[in-house]
């Protein structure tokens, strides 16, 4: 866990708890419906946290299930997050509009458009 402040315009970080992966019994997101940044850890105890926002949430518990499944491939239960976002694969086969897949298409749109009206030389 690292706590983070702001010294007038230099930005302070500081370890304050760190733990082992392979004591991490699950982690739940609290509510996968709604744009929400806080989450719990539970280990030997619940650690109550909140991640600078709901992405990162998403991109720390990615983070979590591939080292898990390189290093330990323990059964690490992850609760209470949308599936679709928790695999980088299944981003495309999400049933509702969500804003995200919107973005991400239009990015790849206007990079295939922009690469379309580059002159070849």
């Amino acid at each position: 866990m690292v706590k983070h402040w702001r010294v007038n315009r230099e930005e302070k970080y500081e370890i304050v708890e760190n733990w082992f992966l392979k004591d991490l019994e699950m982690i739940d997101g609290k509510e996968a419906d709604t744009d929400n940044p806080h989450f719990d850890m539970h280990f030997h105890k619940v650690y109550n946290m909140e991640a600078y926002s709901c992405a990162s949430k998403y991109t720390f518990a990615r983070t979590i299930s591939k080292l898990n499944a390189m290093y330990l491939k323990k059964d690490l239960k992850i609760v209470n997050f949308d599936e679709t976002y928790l695999n980088d694969d299944l981003i495309w086969s999400s049933s509702n509009r969500d804003c995200l897949v919107l973005i991400k298409i239009c990015f790849y749109a206007s990079n295939l458009l922009c690469l379309s009206l580059c002159p070849l030389s």
